[in-house]
């Protein structure tokens, strides 16, 4: 499968993939093609930062909720 580190650390964060797509400017479907074949070393850093955002941004938002 390609992008697996990616798709792991996606499944660790618990962010989906329209959350790191919404994070990145790009629709969910942008993101889903890009996985399909491996990414080079510059897009995987690019998507590995939205997964931060999009991990930070969820956990502050239900955080601020309680």
């Amino acid at each position: 499968m390609a992008n697996l580190e990616i798709r792991t650390q996606m499944r660790k964060a618990d962010v989906r993939q329209w959350e790191v797509a919404d994070c990145m400017g790009i629709s969910e479907f942008t993101l889903t093609r890009w996985l399909r074949k491996e990414l080079s070393q510059e897009q995987k850093t690019a998507i590995s930062k939205a997964i931060q955002n999009a991990a930070n941004l969820k956990y502050s938002y239900s955080d601020y909720k309680r």
